[in-house]
């Protein structure tokens, strides 16, 4: 499986509720920032997939972090934020 493969199958898993956040955010990360060529994805989903790694990037399960406004994101964003870029780029088994 190839690493764009890779995502989509994360995504469209954690989408399903296969994944805890701490799992999607570790495995979207390594994939997406340390494994994936960008040159072997189409530019359309490389952007999405950019706008959540953003997200995924700034995470935090701290209240504490998120009591700063502005600068982490919630369980909530990182999976509104997964769902559309699911559902746009359309992963299906």
């Amino acid at each position: 499986m190839d690493e764009r493969e890779q995502l989509n199958y994360l995504l469209e898993h954690y989408y399903k509720g296969n994944y805890a956040i701490d799992v999607f955010v570790e495995e979207f990360h390594r994939i997406y920032n340390l494994e994936l060529d960008s040159e072997t994805i189409p530019h359309e989903e490389y952007s999405l997939m950019g706008e959540l790694s953003v997200i995924v990037g700034r995470f935090s399960p701290f209240e504490e972090d998120l009591a700063i406004t502005n600068v982490y994101f919630n369980e909530n964003d990182v999976k509104k934020k997964a769902t559309e870029v699911y559902l746009k780029l359309k992963i299906s088994d």
